[in-house]
Order: structure tokens, then sequence, then C-alpha cells
């Protein structure tokens, strides 16, 4: 039987990785250092469902549909296989799965 606190490991993180957040706080651009972390990873999520966002738009143009129809699609096909559709379908599904996974940062 593993204990919860055998199972936890520790990552020391030295000090001078938090300065540019630190330096951010004494300028008066963040209240503290929590509120700078979240806001940083907030825009950064922003930024990465802006990028999903626009890489599931040009997949939506290409095939003129949206996701779950191409996914139907692609699963209802019987005997002959599209090869370039088949590789689209899986960067299509990075695409959405990556944008969902920031969407939780929000």
């Amino acid at each position: 039987m593993i204990l919860l606190e055998e199972a936890i490991e520790y990552v020391k993180i030295p000090r001078k990785i938090f300065e540019p957040i630190s330096d951010m706080v004494k300028v008066g651009l963040y209240k503290d250092e929590q509120e700078a972390l979240k806001r940083l990873v907030h825009d950064q999520a922003e930024q990465k469902i802006d990028y999903y966002g626009k890489k599931v738009a040009e997949m939506e143009k290409k095939y003129d549909t949206d996701f779950s129809a191409f996914e139907k699609r692609i699963q209802s096909r019987v005997g002959e296989e599209d090869f370039e559709e088949w590789d689209d379908f899986i960067i299509w599904e990075s695409y959405v799965t990556a944008s969902r996974y920031w969407e939780k940062f929000l």
C-alpha cells in the first residue's frame, strides 16, 4: 500500500525564477504574485485558444463542415480510406482537444 505522502513528489524551484513576477508586482502591474500568476496563465490560455480556434476554422473551411460532422463522416466509412482526410482528422482532433484543455484555465 502506498501512502499519499509517499506519492507526492516535491520539486525545488530556484527563487530566481520568480523574480520577473515579483518585479511586475513591484512596479504595480499586479496586486501580488498570486494575481500575477493567475493573469499570466489566463493570458496564455487566451492566446492558445485563439491559435487553436484559427486552426479549427481552417479545417472547417477546408472541409466545409464542423469537427463533429467530419468525425462522423470518417467513422462511417467502410472499406475505403482517404489517408489525407484521416491525417487531417487526427490533426483537427488535436486542435479541438488542445483548445478544450486551455479553456479550463479561463
